[in-house]
């Protein structure tokens, strides 16, 4: 049982203020739970007090699979890396409109323009 929660509270005003900066400046902020000095308690405390919202992102196409989920607080999101055993290895809290990881990278979206105008030529378009 937590006796103080004053290193809970510290972390939600650092999301909380990271959440300022975001609307303000577009900043984004990550925490990596487990480096935070929290003791599992703690951990479970933070999580369970963001909660989980209505959207889910499923990054599946590595070695090392990544969800990502919108807390109650729109803005937060809790992402949980695996390893290749399923395992659950770095938990993030992630503030941004979405999480960065999860967005497409310029080598991959120049890919995906070459597919589609291949896509467009066998269409004779």
């Amino acid at each position: 049982m937590i006796e103080n929660y004053g290193n809970v509270q510290a972390i939600l005003r650092e999301l909380q203020l990271a959440l300022k900066r975001l609307r303000e400046t577009g900043e984004t902020h990550t925490i990596y739970i487990e480096k935070t000095g929290l003791t599992m308690e703690e951990q479970v405390e933070v999580v369970e007090t963001l909660g989980r919202g209505n959207i889910t992102i499923n990054f599946t196409e590595t070695d090392q699979p990544v969800e990502w989920y919108e807390t109650q607080f729109s803005g937060i999101w809790l992402g949980t890396f695996r390893n290749a055993r399923d395992e659950a290895i770095v938990y993030t809290l992630e503030v941004g409109r979405y999480p960065s990881l999860c967005g497409a990278f310029d080598e991959d979206i120049e890919a995906a323009e070459e597919e589609l105008q291949t896509w467009i030529d066998a269409a004779d378009m």
